[in-house]
């Protein structure tokens, strides 16, 4: 409703055309202000701005109405007996008990002995991706795996619903143009609707269309399909000769145990040793040295105001730098706990800005994650991943700490959304470096410093399957880019789209009654644009070659981190950044939009032969 008041937008239009706007950023944070004001509608008449208004109240209610479905329908199996679970995992589910066949409840005689133990296992993502990985009984593997991608079921009729509402919503923007310097412009003359919510989102994006996206991903998709298929080969040759039969195919279900199975086997990997280094208070020692040693700065926890935190487990943090004093807060909120949002996410609390010539308005972010406490233990310990994933929110958060913008409109993360990810992605990269890890990640109880042979078996065993994982993220970011693309029938059958573009562009098999669609939440917050981890992994990826990777903790490397990228936020053009971080040749520009280069991406995953070389 801000964005649809006319006082509000008219002062805006005004300090525009005065031309007394003194700073870049300043004209730069009232033409997008200006944008935003026009992308609601604002020139509509009353009864279509009152729709407008409709349209984005209703997505807002349909994405809210999304994410709780996948929160309270996760779906769940029943397997009897328990032995059929590997012990290793038995933890994470539910034990049940029914009555042992045959044996009427009147002749029972020790309850207890005559019970037959079994599970449950609740298929959301992250305990099904367990069973998946760890569970020898492929029946067990099947049943989790249909019942995991066939809920929430309500979420078809929701996801539907959206995708027209933002449809709708797009017909009645203005379209803007952004030319390669980044100035935006109404298109002269007519008021013209957006022909998709995909060219809607995309407008001060740096692909700035769906057509360069769309492209950008089909290209990929094609450079990676050979090697894709030497893997999918590779896995389904370990199952016919574990299954001693030749004819037996590759199912969904069968991926992660066996591609599991061989990175265990090549590099002798043991999940309890890797966790062993990994202890939480350790990690967040991780965190301090990035801080430390990239830019001279504390990162320690601060007491809290009485009713400060929402719950006991929740740490203040602050970014304190000896010269320029405080830099900004961070909440922790590490553990899971029952009602708590189910993901790990960034949220911002509070926007950087410039209050005056002497006071700036320090930013306060939260950083949510839901790490399991051990059942075995006091002290949880992370895996490899969670580790890669505590850097990469992290990363975010330093985005926005570090941040020094006139304006909270570009303050962080408040950039262009396929350049919102890149900062994130490059802190991943410290997550699996020996020079980062070894000055922190210590074995929980005798403090030996993690094996370097260690973390080369990690890293080998992480790009084992680097490009059956490419080809799966190209695959979500084209099912985004169609659903939310342009609209050629109505009404259309997002299922048959999925299973299209599966065929098309996967080497999984689409198993009838799968829906992926129906819980993959970053449709709500990414909606069209999923492509953007694609673009920031191959940014990442230019920037770690370039900059970082020769000397990951030098002073020099933060300060050129902090001074030349993270600390404009959105204030500055996405690829003017970048260029001036590591020189030309980091973006690409194709009809019309700029695309990353994809040369050190594809180095790093060794899928760059001479007939990609030209991409």
């Amino acid at each position: 409703f801000l964005n649809t008041n006319h006082t509000l937008y008219n002062a805006v239009k005004k300090a525009e055309q005065d031309g007394h706007l003194l700073t870049e950023e300043a004209r730069r944070a009232a033409l997008h202000l200006r944008i935003d004001f026009e992308k609601g509608g604002i020139h509509l008449p009353s009864g279509k701005l009152d729709r407008v208004n409709q349209l984005n109240m209703d997505a807002h209610k349909l994405c809210r109405e999304y994410g709780e479905n996948i929160i309270n329908d996760p779906g769940y199996v029943d397997i009897f007996p328990a032995s059929r679970i590997p012990r290793q995992i038995q933890h994470l589910l539910k034990p049940i008990y029914r009555l042992t066949s045959g044996v009427s409840k009147e002749s029972l005689g020790s309850y207890e002995d005559e019970q037959e133990k079994g599970f449950r296992i609740i298929t959301e993502p992250r305990t099904l991706f367990s069973v998946l990985q760890l569970t020898p009984d492929e029946q067990v593997r099947k049943m989790a795996y249909l019942k995991g991608n066939s809920v929430p079921h309500a979420n078809h009729d929701v996801l539907d619903e959206l995708i027209n509402s933002r449809h709708e919503l797009a017909q009645f923007v203005r379209k803007f143009e952004a030319s390669l310097g980044g100035k935006c412009q109404q298109l002269s003359g007519k008021i013209m609707g957006c022909k998709s919510y995909a060219e809607f989102v995309m407008q001060l994006n740096m692909a700035s269309s769906p057509e360069v996206v769309v492209s950008f991903l089909q290209e990929m998709s094609n450079m990676v399909k050979e090697k894709a298929d030497e893997e999918f080969n590779t896995i389904r040759n370990l199952k016919r000769d574990v299954c001693g039969q030749r004819c037996v195919d590759l199912e969904p279900w069968d991926e992660a145990y066996y591609t599991t199975m061989m990175k265990s086997s090549a590099y002798n990997l043991d999940s309890a040793v890797v966790a062993s280094y990994f202890s939480l208070p350790q990690c967040i020692e991780g965190l301090k040295l990035l801080v430390n040693s990239l830019f001279g700065a504390s990162f320690d926890s601060v007491p809290m105001a009485p009713g400060e935190s929402w719950h006991p487990d929740v740490l203040k943090m602050c970014i304190h730098h000896p010269e320029e004093g405080d830099l900004g807060f961070l909440y922790l909120d590490l553990f899971s706990r029952k009602g708590k949002y189910p993901g790990c996410a960034t949220f911002a609390i509070k926007g950087g800005r410039k209050i005056s010539e002497t006071e700036y308005q320090l930013p306060v972010m939260a950083l949510v994650f839901n790490f399991s406490r051990s059942h075995d233990s006091s002290i949880v310990r992370l895996n490899h991943s969670e580790l890669e994933t505590l850097f990469h929110e992290f990363g975010h958060a330093l985005h926005a700490l570090l941040s020094r913008t006139d304006y909270q409109h570009f303050a962080g993360t408040r950039v262009a959304l396929d350049f919102a990810e890149t900062p994130s992605n490059l802190f991943e990269y410290y997550a699996r470096d020996y020079r980062v890890l070894k000055k922190f990640a210590r074995h929980y109880s005798t403090g030996e410093v993690i094996p370097e042979k260690l973390v080369k078996s990690l890293n080998g065993a992480r790009d084992m399957f680097a490009a059956t994982e490419l080809q799966r993220q190209i695959f979500y970011a084209l099912v985004d880019q169609t659903l939310f693309g342009e609209q050629l029938s109505v009404p259309r059958d997002t299922n048959s789209i999925v299973a299209h573009l599966k065929r098309q562009h996967s080497n999984e098999k689409h198993v009838e009654g799968t829906h992926m669609h129906i819980r993959f939440s970053h449709f709500l917050t990414y909606g069209a644009g999923y492509y953007s981890y694609l673009y920031a992994k191959c940014f990442a990826a230019t920037i770690w070659k370039k900059l970082c990777q020769e000397d990951p903790l030098s002073p020099t490397t933060g300060t050129l981190l902090r001074t030349k990228l993270l600390q404009y936020g959105g204030a500055k053009e996405p690829a003017d950044l970048l260029t001036d971080l590591v020189g030309d040749g980091i973006v690409r520009y194709h009809n019309g939009g700029i695309v990353p280069d994809v040369t050190s991406c594809l180095e790093e995953m060794k899928l760059l032969d001479d007939k990609n070389r030209h991409i």
